[in-house]
This record gives structure tokens, sequence and C-alpha cells, in this order.
């Protein structure tokens, strides 16, 4: 073999070689990018006031579905916010799923995989997006996120367990209702006296010594008690039934009626001295005839008493 030869074969061996690298770098390249070279593609857009991990090539899936990647990330404004365009390559077959129904989220692969985006598959009635729409972003929460919201949580339970050790230390150092009631000697001291009366209060009670305890134990009370109850019924049932003055009083009609007969008698003699002329009538209703009539009285009464202390002066008694 000639030195002309070996020079062509050892080319013929590089050059497998090479093509070889090449084709397993671009294969590598093809999967590690998920980019679909072979099929046509369409754009849809989301927004984002953060990318969360996203970055080029990232993943896009339908359900979980991979079906392209994210081709293009751009700083912009949208509606007076601040944020990021992603725009999401995807394969033009899945078209149909994706409709104005669909919803975009950012999920990560377990719980610290790489982010990627996740879109929710719309009803075969609906209207398919148009390419470069945007999709609206559902809100996820990752670690970041559930740090930030379970810190002020933390720093209310950091607050309660602090107040709970002062509290703690409080009882323990004698301090404080409690802390006197369970370290403090004297408190226990009164609690027990208080306990000690109780005890011989419940025992008089039981042996029936004192008013309340001979009220308690004693039938007698309750006796007479039952008593009085029995009489106040016989009495009440007395009264329904118009048994005796009061019953009578109270149930019979004839009462009232006399009652009222009277009352009715009054109102005629009154109305009748107010108009009548008779002497009553005058002595009522005329004032100067009322005075002459006290007069009279008056020198009746002055008569008599003369009479009695002189009656020879007005009675002369002859005998025949």
């Amino acid at each position: 073999m000639t030195n002309q030869t070996a020079k062509l074969s050892n080319l013929k061996v590089g050059l497998t070689i090479f093509a070889g690298l090449v084709i397993f770098f671009l294969f590598l390249f093809l999967v590690g990018n998920e980019s679909n070279f072979w099929g046509s593609s369409y754009n849809l857009k989301i927004f984002v006031e953060n990318s969360e991990g996203l970055s080029n090539g990232s993943l896009v899936s339908l359900g979980g579905l991979k079906i392209g990647s994210v081709s293009d990330l751009k700083f912009t404004n949208r509606n007076g916010i601040n944020g990021i365009d992603l725009t999401l390559s995807i394969d033009e077959r899945y078209k149909k799923q994706i409709t104005n129904s669909s919803v975009a989220s950012i999920k990560n692969f377990g719980l610290l995989g790489d982010k990627y985006v996740d879109i929710s598959i719309g009803q075969p009635y609906e209207t398919p997006l148009a390419s470069n729409s945007y999709l609206p972003i559902k809100t996820s929460y990752g670690l970041d996120k559930l740090s930030a919201k379970a810190e002020p949580a933390i720093n209310d339970l950091t607050k309660l367990l602090n107040n709970l050790r002062n509290i703690t230390d409080t009882i323990s150092s004698g301090k404080g209702s409690i802390g006197k009631l369970i370290y403090g000697s004297k408190t226990i001291d009164k609690l027990q006296s208080v306990l000690d009366n109780l005890s011989e209060f419940t025992y008089a009670l039981n042996s029936r010594k004192g008013s309340l305890g001979k009220l308690i134990s004693d039938s007698t009370l309750y006796d007479r008690l039952n008593s009085l109850t029995l009489n106040l019924n016989d009495i009440t049932t007395q009264i329904k039934e118009g048994k005796g003055s009061l019953g009578k009083f109270i149930m019979q009609d004839t009462v009232y009626d006399n009652v009222s007969s009277i009352s009715k008698r009054l109102d005629k003699l009154i109305a009748k001295t107010e108009t009548d002329s008779t002497l009553a009538g005058a002595l009522f209703n005329d004032k100067k005839m009322y005075n002459q009539f006290t007069q009279i009285v008056k020198d009746i009464n002055i008569l008599l008493q003369e009479i009695k202390k002189d009656p020879q002066k007005y009675l002369r008694i002859t005998v025949f």
C-alpha cells in the first residue's frame, strides 16, 4: 500500500467519523430543543410579569403532551404593566385543541425541576386561537410564592409563640393571678380554707343543723306549704262557685245590679236637686237660702240652750 492510498483511507475514516458526530450533535440539539423542524408550526404568546426561570427552548405542553417550545422572550409593556412577552412555537397539528377557553400556566417538573408552559385543552365546538394571539395566564404557586404567602403566617405564629413564652414565664415566676394561684402558698391556703368551709357547710346541711339545714331536711315546712296551697285552692274554688260573701260579691250579678241601681238613684236625686224648687233644691242651689237656713238652725240652738238654763222664763205651767 502506497502512502497516497493510506492517506486517502484515513481521510475517508475521518470524514465518516466527523459526519457521525455532526449527525449525533444535531440529534441531541433537536431532542433537547423540542423544536419542530420537519412540520409546520404557528406562534402563540403569553404575557407575564416574571418569567420564573423560563428561557428559549423551554418546553410547551398541551394537557401534559409536548407540542412545542418557547422560541423568544422580550421585555415589553402591556396595559401599563411592565413584563415579558413569551412567544410559544407550537406544532400546527394541535391548533384545533387550543381555543379561546384555553389557559396557560407555568409549572415545573417535580418540586425543584425546570419550568415549562402548560396549556389547557379547549372544547371541540370552540373557536381555535389565531396565530400570535395571547393566551390568558393562570397564576401558579411555586416555592418562592408560597414562601411569600406563608411569611405573614410565620410571623404571626412567631409572635404567638413569643406571647405564650412570656405567659408561661410569668406563671413560672409566680406572677399574675394564675402564677399566684399555682405557686403562691397564701392563695393555696385561702383556697383550702374555702374548701374546708364549704365542706363544713354541706356537712351541716346533711346533718340538719342550722336554719337552712332544718329547712331542707324537715318536712314540716313542706307540709305547711302544701296545706296553705290546698286552702288557697279551696278558697278560689268557692269563689268560682259563688259561695260565701266574697264569692257572691264576685260571681253573682245581684250585687252588681244593686250597686248599679243605687248609683242610678243617686244620679237622679242629684239631678233633681239641681233643678228642683223645693227646700232641698234651694238648699243645694241657692246660697242665700242656705245661709238663712243655717242662721235659723243657729237661732234654734241658742233658744234651746237658754231654755235649758232658765226653763221657767219660757215655760209657765199653771194648775187649775
